[in-house]
Order: C-alpha cells, then sequence, then structure tokens
C-alpha cells in the first residue's frame, strides 16, 4: 500500500483536486474520457459543505492522463437554487453531462434533472435541457449501453408520504426528523433511438431509502440493479433483476455485499463483473475502506477481492475531516479497453484522487 497524506493506496495515486479558498471543498467526481483524449471530471462544489445555497457544478481537466489537472473552473450555477453534477456520457454521439437543480431547504425533496450537450470535449456547453419524454424530477446516475444498443440511466428520486410541509428547514442538522416520511425509491431511465427521448421504468423501495443506483447486464436482457439501503441498518446493498432490459423489475432484496450508506459503481470488464465499494459490518459502517470485488461467474460469487484504499486513524486523519466524516469514497471512473487500465476518482473530501487498475490484475 502507498501512504499519501492520510490514505493508504494499493496503486499509485495522483492528485487531482484540492480544496482551496474558492473551491473549499469537492464532492462526487464524475470521471470520463472525452473525445479528444483529455480526461475530465465534474466536481460537486460551492459554499461550505453539500447541501448549500452556494451548490454549483465545476470541473477540472487533464491533457496528460492524469498527471496533472487544471484547477476547477465553474459549469454551472443557479441564483436560487442548488446544482449538482452526477454524471458525463460519452458513449453515443455528443457527449453530455447530466446536473440536477433542488431547492435547498427541502433537502433534494424538489430535483430537477437536466442535460447539456458539448462539441468540443468539455470546453464549452450547451443551454442546459430537460431530459425529454419523462417528468424529469429524479438523480441521474451512471448510464450503460446495453447489448441491444439501448440506453439505460439508473434513477432515484424521493417520494414524499406525509410531512409534506418538513420539508422547509433553514438548518439541515434536523435532517432524520425531517425526512421520516420521505422515501428515495430507484428505477431507470431507458432510451432505444440513441438518447433522444427516454421513459421511466420500475419504482424499487422498501420501507425507507433506496438511492444511488447502478445497473450492469449479466447477459443480454438480464440487468441486475444495485442500490444503498441504510433503512434496514443491514449495511448491506439491495438488488432487482429485469429479464426484459430494464422495462420490468423483480423485488428488490437485501444482497450479502457489505456497505455503509454509500456510492459504489461496478463494471463489466471482459466477462467479469467488477464492484467498487466501501465495505464494512454493520457494527462499523464507516467510509473508510474501498476494496474491489471481482466475479468471473455472473454475479454467483466474487472469486477476488482487492484492496484500492484505505484511510489511515493517525494523527493526521483530520485532514479529510468534514462536518464531523472522516471518509475515501464515492469512486467514479471507466473502463480503458485499449489502455487495459481502470481509470477510478476517489473522494476525500478535499481532495480527489486518481489512481489507475491494470486489467491484468482483475483479469488473473
Amino acid at each position: 500500500m502507498k501512504k499519501t497524506t492520510s490514505i493508504e493506496f494499493a496503486y499509485p495515486p495522483t492528485v487531482m483536486f484540492q480544496a482551496d479558498d474558492r473551491f473549499r471543498y469537492g464532492r462526487e467526481p464524475v470521471l470520463r474520457r472525452m473525445p479528444d483524449g483529455s480526461l475530465f471530471s465534474l466536481v460537486y462544489s460551492g459554499g461550505d459543505r453539500e447541501p448549500s445555497r452556494r451548490n454549483v457544478v465545476a470541473a477540472i481537466r487533464s491533457e496528460d492522463d492524469g498527471t496533472t489537472w487544471s484547477r476547477p473552473e465553474l459549469l454551472f450555477g443557479h441564483p436560487e437554487r442548488c446544482c449538482w453534477g452526477t454524471e458525463l456520457f460519452t458513449e453515443c454521439g455528443k457527449p453530455f453531462l447530466a446536473f440536477q437543480t433542488f431547492r435547498y431547504d427541502t433537502y433534494y425533496c424538489e430535483l430537477q434533472a437536466y442535460f447539456s450537450t458539448t462539441e468540443d470535449s468539455g470546453r464549452s456547453w450547451s443551454e442546459p435541457v430537460s431530459v425529454p419524454g419523462v417528468p424529469p424530477c429524479f438523480v441521474v446516475r451512471q448510464g450503460k449501453v446495453l447489448c441491444d444498443r439501448s440506453i439505460l440511466f439508473p434513477v432515484y428520486w424521493t417520494e414524499q408520504l406525509g410531512n409534506w410541509r418538513g420539508g422547509i428547514a433553514d438548518d439541515m442538522s434536523n435532517f432524520n426528523e425531517l425526512t421520516s416520511r420521505w422515501h428515495f425509491r430507484s428505477g431507470v431511465l431507458r432510451s432505444t433511438d440513441g438518447g433522444r427521448s427516454y421513459t421511466l421504468h420500475g419504482c424499487l423501495g422498501n420501507a425507507g431509502n433506496v438511492w444511488e443506483p447502478e445497473i450492469v447486464e449479466l447477459e443480454p436482457g438480464h440487468l441486475r440493479l444495485f442500490a444503498r439501503s441504510e433503512t434496514d441498518r443491514l449495511g448491506v446493498l439491495h438488488a432487482s433483476d429485469s429479464f426484459d432490459g430494464g422495462l420490468t423489475w423483480g423485488r428488490l432484496l437485501p444482497t450479502d455485499i457489505p456497505n455503509p450508506g454509500t456510492k459504489f459503481v461496478i463494471f463489466k470488464i471482459r466477462g467479469r463483473i467488477v464492484l467498487v465499494n466501501n465495505v464494512c459490518t454493520p457494527e462499523k459502517q464507516n467510509r473508510d475502506i474501498l476494496e474491489i470485488w471481482i466475479s468471473d461467474d455472473n454475479l454467483k460469487s466474487w472469486r477476488r477481492k482487492l484492496p484500492l484504499a484505505r484511510l489511515c486513524r493517525g494523527n493526521d486523519a483530520g485532514r479529510n475531516q468534514w462536518n464531523g466524516i472522516s471518509q475515501v469514497a464515492y469512486p467514479h471512473g471507466f473502463a480503458d479497453e485499449g489502455r487495459e487500465l481502470l481509470y477510478l476518482a476517489i473522494d476525500a473530501v478535499h481532495e480527489f484522487y486518481l489512481v489507475k487498475v491494470p486489467y491484468a490484475d482483475l483479469l488473473k
């Protein structure tokens, strides 16, 4: 393991982003390679934290495959609503990003999703527009192109089952009380015309929050959706299957994959399923260990588990303190077939790190 500040990495890390006086923190990197070969990542920042009335979508770029990175550049801000970027899709036609606006004092209850396209690898962006074909009141997650060339984006939204006036608050410290009757639900956006229009499918949930989903195609038409769920306190991901390309979904059930209520990503690389996830136990649900789990039997088992990053609990661990939380979490990235590398961005709140995992380690 290679140690940088308060984090130990299994692969050499490169600093992508560091907080400064203008961007005082960074959350949720969204990493892609642009058509011109540069690496591009969204940065969720603005204000002192998230959510904040000053939240914006910013971006950073590397022209040397991740060795050095530009300073953050503001992409989208709104005079009255928070902005939050969650996806950058580069697999069909013009690259486009997805971001949401929301009213700060309703804590994600008033979500509005927008798409914006680029024709110059992210140096300029079109005027944001709503997602075509559906009421866009959701958060867009990492899209996938399926075997039949349809495009699927996992999404999630808030279902309010009461407490309809309790969503207004200037102080988010009583979040648990405010959201006692708000439940996140998950589904998918599906496009069969190259992204010109979409339909919404699924409404997966349980007695609480089911959100930040990811999907993987196990075989043609057979998809599995994994989602974060903290309500039952099992400390595991939940999953649902579709056997018709995402049109209908089965019952959402807990898995045996540990997760402390945080984001994760999943890839399909040359027949292997590769999951990048914070691991935990029900007794210790911290975002302090990232591992790579590999399945070569369509998720019947996890044949290998590789270390990725670990937060040190030494004297310098406070470097990554944010609202009382220390974390190394929220991985995001892409698989590069030509270079045979899995590129991963890792969120440490005041810093982002890039690591490159060789295919040779994943395909043994």
